[in-house]
């Protein structure tokens, strides 16, 4: 059986991690003769895909709301050289509205949830349209398979374009936050700790894959995809010592979520190699965090952001500004914030209403064209108190005036007049 997995094209260029757990599993499970291929919409033109498909049985698509567009284009162009392929979508978007992609030409079948347990069905010839994953608890047996989906690429684009060896790796499954604006809970489910606690990694697990592709893709520096890293004090920490014990010296960063902070954590982080933490700030009005469901108080950001500067590492912050209640005044107090906490990267985005989140409105956002809008620019977003103009001016004026702390997407964003296009390339 040939089976083509294709990442669409999209400006914000990162490892298939989801693909390359599922290929690596699917060549564990699968009992008979399977002959997978990868393609990425950056590095891949889609004549390639296409004609990398002509003989294939299964194509399948991983798609985030911004790519989906782009994925039944490319299943449409396939479909009319080889009309017998079997076309599956997965991922946050498919998971998210699975019927309104079914109503789509080129979708034949859509994965909600996880991938890895679906595809087997899928192989051996499940054919329900929407196909319920299951949670994954195989962190600790498979590594993902990066030579399939060719992480080489990225790393060497990363080179070319920031001077770093860089990749990421993922240590959990499920955060345990319901930040309002996120979908991340719409594929590995809500945390609860008796039915779908946090999946984590071993530390020895997952250094032993940390290792190995450092050796074999000789990485400079190395990232976490987690949405939360730090999901308690004692993974962290046995990360660490783990990490300090192999000798491993590699440096690394992790996104944080600042209400787990302790100081005893940032500095067995420090110790390990840590370089910078990303935090997702948000907002320095508490209204306006209490919206979001963070569960996070503005003193506890204070207070994450001066230890960590009284260690010595490098911090991240991400804002976002256009929840609904936010006014003016709030967007004033996160200005505040950002000149309190003086990050040493600032990022700021506007509330971007994914499929899947809970600020997505079926009725009203259902033809939405995702293609042409992402958290960094979009032409939909407005709120009760403030216009897609007040939005967008407010993004550019703390743009503005923070420039000498912008993050990549933001450096760019600014350079390019408010919009990244596709023809743009990021390493996250």
């Amino acid at each position: 059986m040939k089976v083509i997995l294709v990442q669409p094209r999209y400006f914000n260029i990162w490892e298939a991690l989801g693909l390359a757990y599922i290929g690596a599993y699917a060549k564990k499970k699968y009992q008979g003769k399977l002959d997978i291929e990868y393609f990425q919409g950056y590095f891949d033109d889609d004549e390639t895909i296409v004609a990398a498909a002509k003989d294939a049985d299964i194509i399948g698509f991983s798609c985030t709301s911004p790519v989906f567009k782009h994925a039944v284009q490319l299943s449409r162009a396939i479909k009319k050289v080889n009309p017998r392929i079997h076309s599956v979508f997965g991922g946050f978007h498919p998971t998210a509205v699975p019927q309104d992609c079914l109503e789509q030409e080129g979708v034949d079948q859509v994965v909600q949830g996880e991938g890895e347990e679906a595809f087997i069905k899928i192989l051996n010839g499940d054919r329900t349209p929407i196909l319920k994953g299951e949670q994954f608890d195989h962190f600790n047996e498979i590594f993902p398979d990066r030579e399939l989906v060719k992480n080489r690429r990225a790393v060497d684009l990363c080179q070319k374009m920031i001077g770093k060896r860089v990749t990421s790796f993922m240590s959990n499954r499920v955060c345990p936050f319901r930040c309002t604006f996120c979908a991340e809970r719409i594929v590995t489910g809500i945390f609860n700790r008796a039915s779908n606690p946090v999946r984590e990694r071993d530390p020895r697990h997952q250094l032993e894959e940390i290792e190995m592709v450092h050796k074999n893709y000789g990485l400079d520096y190395f990232k976490f995809a987690d949405a939360t890293w730090n999901t308690t004090p004692e993974k962290v920490i046995a990360f660490c010592e783990e990490k300090i014990r192999r000798n491993f010296k590699v440096p690394f960063e992790a996104n944080v979520h600042c209400s787990f902070v302790t100081r005893e954590m940032l500095e067995a982080m420090k110790a390990a190699g840590c370089m910078q933490i990303n935090a997702g700030c948000e907002s320095g009005s508490q209204k306006i965090l209490r919206d979001i469901k963070k569960g996070l108080k503005v003193e506890t950001i204070i207070k994450t952001f001066d230890w960590a500067k009284e260690i010595g590492i490098e911090r991240r912050a991400y804002f976002l500004i256009g929840m609904p209640n936010e006014t003016v005044e709030d967007i004033k107090m996160t200005e505040a914030l950002v000149e309190r906490i003086q990050p040493d990267v600032f990022g700021i985005t506007v509330i971007c209403p994914y499929p899947g989140s809970d600020l997505y409105d079926s009725k009203a956002m259902k033809d939405y064209d995702w293609s042409t809008t992402d958290e960094y620019s979009n032409g939909y977003w407005s709120t009760r108190h403030l216009s897609n103009a007040d939005l967008k001016y407010w993004q550019k004026h703390l743009m503005e005036k923070f420039s000498n702390n912008l993050s990549w997407h933001n450096k760019l964003l600014l350079k390019e007049g408010g919009k990244l296009s596709a023809d743009t390339a990021c390493p996250t």
